[in-house]
């Protein structure tokens, strides 16, 4: 049976996605500045983000909090988006800095490195022109398990 996150829109949260490109490129940003840096552990930075995020959903995302406050009022009518596809997003994001924090503490720089930089192109990809590459995923999850619920004999 499918999960609620991803059988009804009707229950999700509607987003601006203008915030959410906005984090999206923090997101990049703060990965390019541990890559830049080469430093490990800045890697964090950027996985805490993202965990706040998932745990907290947007009131755990200080951009889009600060998006939200600031500049959404002066920027007129929102730009509205499911949020459900970001937040898998976010949890793949945040799945490829743990691993590669684990790859660096495992003496594999150079995979470590590669995962990061992995978040930091797909993350200002998604924020330069809206193709969210995990969003896009999370669709194709979505059809799979409904597909296989509609196989089964099961309502979706």
């Amino acid at each position: 049976m499918p999960s609620p996150a991803l059988a009804s829109p009707a229950r999700a949260r509607v987003l601006d996605a203008r915030a959410a490109r906005l984090s999206q490129a923090f997101t990049g940003l703060l990965v390019l500045a541990a890559l830049a840096a080469r430093a490990p552990a800045l890697v964090a930075v950027p996985l805490l983000h993202l965990l706040a995020s998932l745990a907290l959903g947007p009131r755990g995302n200080a951009v889009i909090r600060l998006f939200d406050r600031y500049l959404a009022p002066r920027l007129g009518t929102p730009d509205p988006e499911d949020p459900r596809p970001l937040r898998f997003a976010n949890a793949v994001g945040a799945t490829f800095l743990a691993t590669a924090l684990l790859l660096h503490a495992a003496g594999f720089a150079a995979a470590g490195w590669t995962a990061a930089g992995a978040v930091a192109a797909l993350s200002l990809l998604a924020a330069a022109t809206g193709l969210c590459v995990g969003c896009r995923l999370y669709w194709l999850v979505a059809a799979v398990r409904r597909s296989r619920s509609v196989q089964r004999g099961g309502l979706t």
